[in-house]
């Protein structure tokens, strides 16, 4: 990744978790600032468990995933971008911090309920913000509707714009599409983002970038990616029954736990 680049990412995890609280209507749980200040020096701790001990801690204790991914991971973040502001922590540390963040976030979204599974197979196609080379996503959204698919194409928006679009919507499918590698970073951003803002969503990169950019994509935390159109074809297939099957062993269970 280019020079410059984590310390973006960081921010990025810090901006958006706390914007996740921000924007919620949910009731949260009250906090005080010596546990919140607690949990961000554990998060940037020597000892790589210790924020996640002090999140295992809450959930023994009866806290749910909303309270906290809103009342204390998002306080954390708060409080680690204010440290980080005011000089008393180096980059190094907001950048441990955001990754232990981000790592306890994907650890507990299997506890977040899947949006509505339709009948139909569904997803949203976007290109990376920024990104001119639309063509070739545009095509493939017309592909993926000959072959039934119901595809809702995202073009031209800013990455904040998609990131609340995407947030506001019940796809489970998401698919990226890059040009090259000229859009790696802007597309871990926007990956970063969506695990955060649709931390059910399963997500398939492709377009050149794949390419180009082969190593780093499969760093990046997403679920599928390809650029050939029958290899996608089949993991968005995959995908969508893998997703199915999700909803249906929670509705199973859940079925099971009424009885």
């Amino acid at each position: 990744m280019p020079e410059g680049s984590f310390s973006f990412l960081a921010s990025e995890v810090l901006n958006r978790v706390s914007q996740h609280a921000a924007l919620t209507t949910q009731k949260q749980v009250k906090t005080t600032d010596a546990e919140i200040e607690e949990l961000a020096r554990a998060l940037i701790s020597q000892k790589s468990d210790a924020g996640s001990q002090f999140i295992y801690g809450l959930q023994n204790t009866g806290a749910s995933v909303e309270d906290v991914y809103l009342s204390y991971l998002a306080h954390a973040a708060r409080k680690l971008g204010t440290w980080w502001e005011e000089d008393r922590v180096s980059l190094l540390d907001v950048t441990v911090g955001t990754g232990r963040i981000y790592a306890i976030m994907r650890a507990m979204a299997d506890l977040i309920d899947l949006p509505d599974i339709h009948h139909n197979k569904t997803a949203v196609f976007s290109a990376v913000p920024g990104e001119t080379h639309t063509l070739g996503v545009r095509m493939a959204a017309d592909l993926f509707r000959k072959s039934g698919w119901e595809i809702d194409l995202k073009i031209g928006m800013t990455h904040d714009d998609l990131v609340a679009n995407l947030a506001k919507s019940n796809h489970v499918l998401i698919g990226l599409s890059g040009g090259g590698e000229h859009c790696i970073v802007e597309m871990a951003r926007l990956v970063v983002a969506l695990r955060i803002s649709n931390p059910k969503a399963l997500i398939f990169v492709s377009g050149n970038i794949v390419n180009e950019s082969r190593e780093i994509i499969e760093a990046m935390d997403v679920d599928a990616f390809s650029n050939d159109f029958e290899e996608a074809q089949a993991q968005m297939d995959r995908l969508w029954a893998q997703a199915k099957a999700t909803a249906g062993q929670k509705t199973g269970s859940e079925h099971r736990a009424s009885l």
